[in-house]
């Protein structure tokens, strides 16, 4: 004699909103597992900069308060990087500063010059695509150079450039610029010998949180 299995029945509506929890669970544990962690250990800092053939150097290494660490590295140009991480106010905030010094001519901006320094920028600051960032940024066009007034504390030969952009996952600020190295204080002007070159980006969770930085940096103390 077969028994009949009774299979209960689940209405339709209520199958739904099962599937819907069931689906929105998945999605959040799914998005705290693949969340970044910030600031990055020294092991992911490490793990960037390999990938880029640059160099860790873990005696650089600083921290001076609670989510705040200052990371140094070498790049195979022998160019010193050093990348500074904060966390205030529960908001995420990354400078990394390039130096190249002893560079023979006048440099010319590039932006491929600069696609692993801004590559380790985005890596290590989470939330951006691969290559989003420097897509981005590459696309704009390369203004005319801002030369400051002459004068006893300006350097010889300075320029910058500058620019900003604002993307999902951040706001980004980049600036470069060179000045003289060595300099040869012949009458009538002097001679430059070498250049230095440094290019900065600093990323904010959003273009708010870039102003309110400025606004408390010029605070007077």
């Amino acid at each position: 004699m077969n028994r009949k299995i009774q299979v209960p029945s689940v209405r339709p509506r209520r199958f739904s909103c099962l599937l819907l929890t069931s689906a929105l669970l998945l999605a959040l544990s799914s998005c705290g597992s693949n969340a970044p962690k910030f600031p990055p250990t020294e092991e992911a800092v490490q793990t960037a900069a390999e990938k880029l053939g640059w160099t860790l150097d873990t005696e650089g290494t600083q921290s001076w308060a609670e989510n705040q660490i200052l990371y140094a590295l070498e790049t195979g140009d022998q160019a010193n990087v050093s990348v500074s991480c904060a966390v205030a106010e529960g908001k995420r905030f990354l400078m990394e500063n390039c130096v190249v010094t002893r560079f023979p001519d006048k440099p010319q901006f590039a932006w491929e010059d600069w696609e692993e320094a801004i590559a380790l920028a985005e890596t290590l600051y989470g939330g951006f695509s691969e290559g989003e960032l420097y897509q981005t940024l590459s696309k704009q066009d390369i203004p005319e150079p801002e030369i400051p007034p002459a004068g006893p504390d300006t350097p010889t030969g300075l320029e910058s450039l500058s620019w900003e952009a604002e993307l999902p996952a951040g706001y980004g600020s980049v600036s470069w610029s060179i000045a003289a190295g060595t300099v040869e204080h012949n009458f009538p002007s002097p001679v430059i010998q070498d250049w230095r070159i440094t290019f900065s980006i600093s990323l904010y969770e959003s273009k708010d949180a870039y102003e309110n930085m400025g606004a408390v940096s010029q605070v007077p103390s």
